[in-house]
């Protein structure tokens, strides 16, 4: 006998039964077939074929589903028989999951005819109530209309380990009386009988209840039962019918592959010759007509390819997106991966960096020797992506054009939040918990190496039920998400390969994750969004806009000596990839003064080419040290100094020295890469050979390939750092030469964090460019550029959102406020919560009315009282009439400095003009600003605010403390060393004001002698 009903954990909340647990629960239990009949969903169909042609077993794959004959509800379980019938699923599976779905028992029947057919028997649906309520004539006319459906139909005898349902089986089976087959169903959703627990919580996550609700839809012993176990409780004759069942069903994936749509040029031209065409117009145009040979042989050996390859249409499409986009202004990233080293993508628009001039390889991004997909990546702006993915679906068809569903699991911060709520313990009480969480990647490995987090877990008994609840369910999907950039193109309708499931009415994505797409034949393209290109485009158009002139930032030339004296000094701040501590450190030493340097900055700064960035400095700065294993390798190595950096340049050198086509190069990097030991061997030989026929010693060239297998292991992908070294460049670039405008879009970029605007807002101050407050009179929706200077927008107070500042902005079109009770009795007249108000006067947003904010607040109820007043409701809204009640008098009050720069750091996440720093300077004369501080070496004090902390055990087992502290302009880390930390570590706390004395020997670090924790409070 076999098992015909299994949901797995890709039922999504439904079951706990992982697709790994199934298949080697099948097999302990003697079973060679398994079945998989997922509920409406057919996420896990691939990834359980595969596990299962990995453990040599067979897989039955099915669907559970919901009919409707008569507008009555009947559930089916549908197994397919051979490829048409998973195709049969793969149409029902997304008709159920469109957004409204009902399923007809009509196309029900005509899209499973290659199917076998069970009633589901979860006494759930209408023919469940029929035998329940013993209606004869109602059981067997149904039974009857879908034995004349199907060729192979079967009425489920299920769940016959309950009492009851036993019973009403027999009952079922005397009325059938061997007029219809009937099969033995035991329906599992978990593996073991305790593990019901599991499916508890995962039921209350999906109610948003508790575990405690009696109503969760939980079904108890619905365990994986062994041969044995059925054998007591079905008949032999139901039992055999499920081995019968099991040998229908040979279902083979041999579906003929997909393929990319046919791409229709309005000239009725054939792809290849339309391609052709457009590369050498495209050729002629970047080379100004000034056509050179290498140019030409090298598109014509590219088309060569890219055609004998089949891929010209892939290319179209590409092209013709991208061309979509600019005709849209939108803007297009210079390139992404290895596709910048392709001519023909160049002379197509692309890329933008020639890959000729930069010697960059096409076989690193299309190897003629190993046929695979092209892999083309776009950047787009992030608010402008969907523009271009929306207009490749209408082209395309939304069943040819679709995205691709991920999941979201249950990772381990997630599944303790999810099962705490089940358990009803308090959000404060799980973040307990949760605060002591590190980089730990499971609970396990928490619970073994976190101390704190153990001892938690062992003294709180809610915690230990907590912790045992979340160890089965870590890992487990939760909800169905969408991949955030791939998008799959196809020929015929994908749902012939794949199901699919509705988005909205215009999308579906496709059920398999995109590790299962390509061996399908379905093509994925990453429309990936990049925010820097969002701040560039904001940037040109700003320029044009202010300053009246035209800027292609394509056309800015790559040898501005300003833009480079900017990245040696590391004023990198907001400049694409180049704002962290440690890639600042490397520009300082550095000091790169060519386009190349760029990209070379890129490559090092990763976790294996670290360790060379010294020696690459050393090398620049002194030609001297550059040495070359042969000369033969000075032409390839030169731009970075004779190391190897580039996996291009590991190409290059077996070309040139193994004497390898660049096809067999690009395999023998892979191979290295890899450390596929059977494939290098042979290319060593190979190598080898080639350099004794180029007069090369096998010493030397024994060396060369040596040196070659340790880089191959984290060279990096140089089209892409040119391509990402072009973004750098321009950034860095409208910085040094746009300043005011590269700070007025680099803010309105990140507009919504607090953390990011105060860093700008701080960068902004420190090179002397003016940050305006907010101001009702002056502040538009984004920051907007006044008098050399930035005005800040009303959105960046916090609680001043879409319902407030767009309301004030429109009344001040109709007429500037006059003055501060104006102003309230106006904002009052068109809604604006007294609470808003009171953020607009401790954001600085009404200093514009000559009073002090002490003033505004605390004559703010007298003003509000007197609206209230003069704010008259009539049929045609309000009317403002003044002539009610005279105007109340502002009583002036004394500014409290400390108190309002509080509150400003309240509502703005940092401090703007009210710096208390600023005040306690006076109480603290010898200390020195930080920024000063990080000038000079020696003993010193300075005042700063806890930004952060983190302490760190020594090698003599004590803790010691790095405490990073800011000012208004400068950041310096402090060093707590075993002992004071001992003193002073339940003081330190983020966002406290401290005074350190200390000595300070190392750039922007200070170690500590003395701490003394400033309290504001009383500092008022």
């Amino acid at each position: 006998m076999n098992h015909l009903h299994i949901r797995s954990v890709y039922s999504l909340l439904e079951s706990s039964f992982r697709l790994e647990d199934i298949i080697d629960a099948s097999i302990r239990n003697g079973f060679y077939h398994v079945c998989l009949t997922e509920h409406n969903k057919m996420f896990s169909t691939m990834k359980f074929w595969n596990l299962c042609k990995e453990k040599g077993v067979h897989p039955v794959i099915g669907l559970e589903t919901e009919v409707m004959y008569n507008e009555k509800e009947f559930h089916f379980i549908c197994l397919a028989k051979n490829d048409n019938g998973l195709k049969e699923l793969y149409r029902i599976s997304s008709e159920k999951m469109k957004k409204e779905s009902s399923l007809s028992f009509e196309f029900f029947v005509s899209h499973t005819q290659n199917c076998v057919v069970l009633t589901a028997g979860d006494f759930e649906d209408e023919l469940g109530s029929y035998i329940l309520h013993e209606k004869d004539e109602d059981i067997l006319s149904f039974v009857s209309i879908c034995n004349d459906s199907w060729q192979d139909f079967y009425v489920s005898i299920a769940m016959n380990d309950s009492s009851f349902h036993r019973q009403r089986n027999g009952y079922l089976k005397m009325i059938l009386s061997n007029q219809y087959k009937t099969v033995a169903l035991s329906r599992i959703l978990y593996e073991k009988k305790e593990d019901v627990e599991n499916l508890k919580v995962l039921r209350a996550i999906e109610a948003q209840s508790y575990l405690s609700d009696q109503t969760l839809d939980v079904c108890y012993n619905r365990y994986f039962r062994s041969i044995e176990e059925m054998k007591q409780l079905y008949d032999l004759s139901d039992l055999e019918a499920s081995d019968e069942i099991c040998l229908k069903c040979n279902v083979q994936m041999a579906f003929s592959k997909n393929s990319l749509p046919l791409f229709h040029n309005k000239y009725n031209v054939d792809s290849k010759t339309f391609l052709t065409n457009l590369c050498k117009a495209g050729l002629k145009k970047r080379l100004n007509n000034e056509i050179k040979e290498e140019y030409v042989n090298r598109l014509q050996y590219e088309l060569n390819t890219i055609i004998s390859m089949g891929f010209t249409d892939y290319f179209l499409i590409v092209w013709d997106f991208i061309r979509f986009a600019r005709s849209q202004n939108i803007m297009v990233g210079p390139g992404r991966g290895s596709v910048a080293g392709s001519l023909v993508a160049y002379v197509l628009g692309i890329t933008h960096i020639d890959p000729i001039q930069n010697q960059l390889l096409f076989e690193r991004f299309l190897n003629p020797d190993r046929v695979s997909m092209p892999d083309i990546d776009t950047d787009f702006p992030d608010n402008r992506r969907e523009e271009v993915i929306q207009y490749v679906i209408e082209k395309y068809g939304n069943q040819r054009a679709c995205r691709i569903v991920t999941f979201n699991t249950m990772k381990v911060k997630q599944v303790l939040r999810d099962v705490a709520r089940t358990m009803g313990l308090s959000v404060r009480k799980v973040d307990e918990l949760i605060k002591k969480i590190g980089d730990e990647q499971s609970l396990k490995e928490l619970y073994q190496k976190n101390i704190s987090f153990k001892r938690l877990i062992d003294q709180d008994k809610q915690f230990h039920e907590l912790f045992v609840r979340c160890l089965p369910l870590e890992g487990l999907p939760r909800h169905a998400s969408i991949h955030a950039a791939g998008i799959v193109l196809s020929q015929q309708d994908i749902v012939e390969v794949c199901p699919l499931m509705e988005l909205d009415d215009h999308s579906y994505a496709c059920q398999f994750t995109m590790e299962y797409l390509e061996p399908l034949g379905l093509i994925k393209m990453d429309f990936l969004g990049l925010k820097n290109l969002t701040t560039i485009h904001q940037i040109v158009k700003t320029i044009e806009m202010e300053q009246h002139k035209t800027l292609d930032i394509f056309r800015i030339p790559l040898n501005d000596s300003k833009t480079f004296q900017l990245l040696s000094h590391a004023d990198t701040v907001g400049v694409f990839q180049l704002e962290s501590q440690g890639i600042k450190q490397v520009l300082l030493k550095l000091k790169p003064n060519k386009f190349e340097d760029i990209c070379a900055v890129l490559a090092l700064y990763r976790p294996g080419p670290m360790h060379n960035i010294d020696e690459y400095i050393q090398r620049k700065n002194d030609p001297s040290k550059i040495e070359y294993l042969h000369p033969l390798l000075k032409p390839i190595l030169k731009d970075t100094y004779g190391i190897m950096l580039y996996q291009e340049q590991i190409m290059q050198i077996a070309q040139v020295i193994g004497q390898f086509s660049l096809a067999q190069a690009d395999t023998l990097r892979k191979a290295m890469s890899k450390k596929n030991k059977s494939m290098m061997d042979s290319f060593h030989i190979q190598f080898i050979q080639g350099a004794y026929q180029k007069g090369i010693s096998k010493k030397c060239a024994e060396d060369i390939f040596s040196m070659m297998e340790r880089f191959a292991e984290y060279g990096f992908n140089k089209s892409h750092s040119y391509a990402y070294g072009l973004i750098v460049y321009q950034m860095a670039y409208l910085k040094t030469n746009y300043p005011l405008v590269f700070y007025k879009c680099l803010l309105d970029s990140v507009i919504s964090s607090q953390n990011k605007t105060m860093e700008y807002v701080y960068e902004c101050q420190r090179r002397k460019i003016p940050v305006l407050k907010p101001s009702v009179q002056e502040s538009n929706e984004w920051y907007t550029i006044e008098k050399n200077g930035l005005r800040m927008p009303l959105q960046v107070i916090k609680g001043i959102g879409k319902s407030v500042y767009p309301l004030l902005m429109e009344q001040r079109k109709q007429a500037p406020y006059q003055n501060f009770i104006e102003f309230i009795v106006r904002a009052k007249s068109i809604g604006i919560e007294d609470s808003a108000i009171k953020l607009l006067i401790d954001g600085g947003a009404l200093d514009c009315f000559s009073y002090n904010r002490t003033t505004m607040k605390e004559n703010l109820q007298n003003v509000l009282n007197y609206a209230h007043l003069v704010c008259t409701k009539t049929s045609e809204g309000i009317v403002l009439n003044y002539d009610i009640v005279s105007c109340p008098v502002i009583l002036n009050h004394k500014e409290n400095k400390m108190e309002s720069a509080q509150r400003e750091f309240d509502v703005f996440g940092f401090y703007l003009e009210m710096h208390p720093l600023k005040e306690l300077r006076k109480k603290y004369p010898k200390a020195i600003p930080i920024s000063q501080a990080n000038a000079i070496q020696g003993y010193m004090e300075v005042l700063g605010k806890v930004s952060g902390y983190r302490v760190h055990k020594t090698k003599t087992g004590e803790w010691m403390c790095f405490m990073s502290i800011e000012d208004e302009k400068g950041k310096m880390d402090v060093v707590l060393m075993p002992k004071l930390y001992s003193i002073e570590k339940e003081n330190i706390a983020k966002n406290r004001f401290v005074c350190i004395n200390g000595k300070k020997d190392r750039p922007q670090s200070i170690l500590a002698r003395n701490v003394k924790w400033i309290d504001i409070e009383e500092n008022k």
